[in-house]
């Protein structure tokens, strides 16, 4: 063995040994290459993934700056105003260790006017849009830029008057009597529909309304909110037209299938081909506050500002040139009183000349206050009977107003012609609101003689034409103690049946038009507007805005229309406004078929379970009973964007009497339309409100 052990021995001879260590000296130099090729391979991918990860970072900077750009934009607008001069500067803010620097510019042709295409929400709608770039960058701490972006975007409006009806808040619809809605309605929340007998939602090609489309940013229910009831008929148009007769929208029945209410699910309203949407989301609108005084933009962008000022002692035309607790002033956009125009607004109070020529309401002052009668009465109490003289305020010492019933110590709210000599005395009473159940303290205005006179006196108010905003913005207000909380507070506009503004709806192509703001409860008293239809001039585009909104009769205490109240009745037999504390029964509540074209947006009172608002039938307050065939015949659009603020009273039904607690109204004939004058922009109300939107079109990028 130890031989086959040497025989398997192997002598190294010295040439090899240096050859085999050389062997392992290349290994070793190979691996040690590998090893640092290796090395620098890993710090090289650290590196490219650190700025791989940086330039993302700097990406989404440089994209949030036009993000905020394009928010900031679109602030501008639901603001009511446009981009301009400093809105086009360079901007930069800081967004962790980067800063962010972006850029607007307007792109030609701003703005234009187009119609959203078919096919998209809202389609068929007019929108003023308006198109710009943004660019941005973001820049690190060394530098350097990090990231570029671009983009191309429309900024439009629509304006709401466009919709029959348009809800911020749950819209509930429950009509009595069949209710005819003729174009588009939605609402930001729920949407409830019901009926006693028939709600139609359709359109009527004849006068203009081509489509129909009812949304909901939430979902949409067959039946009452307040309590679980189905009942009646529901039928909205789809979006097709295949059965006869041919020219208008098929209708298609939206049914109860039982006797509770129930949510429509998706599949089921895809049956009306795009006509009936929901949970579209909110869509972003004004804030209840576009009409506060002060901050509003009604407020800062009114031609004319005319407060009741309560409790500011002050002497109005005369006789008698007393002061008095209440002044009637116009204010600057700071609340302060203007005295070089409010001399003015005092001379057309007390224009007894041009007002037995002109006045749509000859004998009446043109601008005046109702009273909260005294409370003299022998229960000493707030509800006195009209017929006690002395509820009503003491006469002014050489007053040329009348009296009622013989006695001297009254006076009278008198709305009419024929009075013979000009009543100067610019204080009258009352208003008895059984709604709110209280007497109201309401600033009253001749729209149309305010409007006629400035006109023929040199324009010492505003220009006539003034088409700034579309047209003429007025601002009436209660300025007192309560102004910013419920109160006892309003205004009211009464004789403006014609409204004579250069052309109008039909006649010119941009008529410039009227709308009346206030921050408090707002009435019409009265044909408001009522264009050749309604027997007078043409209409104009005219809006009426308030806390909430009341309609009043043609007859409302006015006129020898007003016949038979006997004792009651005033000189030429006109009856005091004080009638209506009375109770429906009484035949001086009842009202007259009245016509009113005016877009209204007010508050609406919101639904709880047991506690139904009225729905969008009741949406315009009523105080009078118009019951036996009497109508209210209304052309514009009802627009809600939240609760009144100024008033409280729960709506509690109608009819009824003082002792069952629901004294308030009986319904009118609604003989309610769109104004479909209204799809083209230039007929819309000055101001119109609108809902904002902001579309990309174009994004570039471009990294460092």
């Amino acid at each position: 063995m130890r031989g086959d052990l040497k025989r398997s021995e192997r002598r190294i001879a010295p040439n090899e040994r240096g050859i085999a260590l050389i062997g392992v000296v290349v290994l070793v130099v190979l691996l040690m290459a590998f090893a640092a090729t290796f090395a620098v391979a890993v710090r090289s991918d650290t590196q490219m993934r650190g700025v791989f990860a940086s330039s993302i970072t700097g990406f989404y900077a440089a994209e949030s700056g036009l993000n905020r750009g394009m928010g900031e934009y679109r602030n501008i607008f639901l603001d009511y105003n446009v981009p301009s001069g400093s809105d086009f500067a360079l901007r930069t803010f800081t967004l962790g260790e980067r800063t962010v620097s972006y850029q607007m510019t307007p792109r030609p042709s701003n703005p234009q006017q187009i119609v959203i295409p078919s096919g998209e929400l809202f389609s068929g709608l007019n929108a003023l849009q308006y198109r710009y770039t943004v660019n941005s960058e973001a820049e690190n701490i060394t530098g350097a830029i990090e990231a570029r972006v671009g983009a191309e975007f429309l900024v439009g409006y629509i304006p709401l008057f466009q919709f029959v009806a348009f809800y911020r808040n749950d819209l509930e619809i429950l009509p009595g009597p069949t209710m005819n809605l003729m174009g588009r309605v939605h609402t930001n929340g729920d949407l409830y529909m019901n009926a006693n007998n028939q709600l139609n939602i359709v359109d009527n090609p004849p006068v203009g309304v081509f489509t129909v489309q009812v949304s909901a940013g939430g979902d949409i229910h067959r039946g009452r909110k307040d309590t679980s009831d189905c009942r009646g008929a529901v039928n909205i148009d789809k979006l097709e037209d295949v059965v006869a007769p041919f020219g208008d929208l098929d209708p298609k029945s939206l049914p109860c299938n039982g006797s509770a209410t129930r949510q429509i699910n998706d599949a089921e309203l895809s049956a009306w081909q795009g006509s009936v949407i929901n949970k579209i989301g909110n869509i972003a609108i004004p804030e209840p506050d576009i009409i506060e005084v002060g901050t509003g933009v009604f407020w800062e962008k009114a031609e004319l500002r005319i407060a009741l000022r309560v409790g500011a002692a002050d002497n109005l035309p005369g006789p008698p040139v007393v002061p008095l607790p209440h002044s009637i002033e116009i204010q600057d956009s700071g609340g302060n009183r203007d005295a070089s125009a409010t001399f003015d607004l005092h001379a057309f109070m007390s224009d007894a000349a041009w007002n037995s020529a002109n006045s749509s309401y000859p004998g009446t002052m043109p601008a005046f206050y109702t009273d909260v009668p005294g409370c003299d009465c022998a229960d000493g109490v707030e509800d006195c009977s009209n017929e006690v003289v002395n509820c009503y305020l003491p006469a002014l010492p050489g007053s040329a107003q009348r009296t009622s019933g013989g006695g001297s110590g009254a006076y009278s709210d008198i709305m009419g012609t024929g009075l013979g000599n000009f009543d100067l005395d610019y204080r009258r009473g009352g208003f008895y609101n059984h709604r709110e159940d209280k007497w109201m303290l309401l600033l009253n205005l001749n729209i149309a003689d305010l409007i006629q006179w400035n006109d023929d006196n040199g324009e010492p108010f505003f220009a006539t034409a003034d088409a700034s905003d579309g047209g003429l913005v007025l601002f009436l207000t209660v300025d007192g103690p309560q102004s910013d909380v419920v109160n006892n507070y309003g205004v009211r506009v009464f004789g403006s049946a014609d409204i004579a503004l250069p052309g109008g709806i039909g006649v010119t192509a941009d008529p410039t038009g009227v709308t009346v703001v206030s921050d408090q409860a707002m009435y019409v008293l009265g044909d408001y507007n009522r264009g050749t239809v309604g027997g007078g001039i043409p209409r104009q585009p005219s809006a009426l805005i308030g806390d909430s909104v009341n309609v009043m009769s043609q007859r409302f205490w006015r006129g020898s229309a007003n016949t038979g109240c006997g004792a009651d009745c005033c000189t030429g037999d006109f009856c005091r406004d004080g009638q209506s504390v009375r109770t429906l029964s009484s035949s001086r509540r009842d009202a007259e078929t009245t016509w009113v074209n005016a877009a209204f947006l007010g508050g609406v009172d919101t639904t709880a379970v047991g506690d139904y608002n009225g729905g969008l039938e009741n949406y315009p307050r009523f105080h009078e009973d118009w019951s036996g065939g009497r109508a209210l015949n209304y052309q514009g659009s009802f627009v809600s964007l939240g609760e009144p603020q100024r008033v409280d009273g729960d709506w509690c039904g109608t009819g009824g009497s003082s002792t069952s607690g629901c004294n308030i109204y009986k319904p009118p004939v609604r003989n309610w339309n769109f104004d479909p004058a209204f799809g083209d922009v230039a007929n819309l109300p000055p101001l119109t409100p609108r809902f904002v939107y902001v579309q990309q079109v174009l994004f570039t990028e471009d990294f460092r």
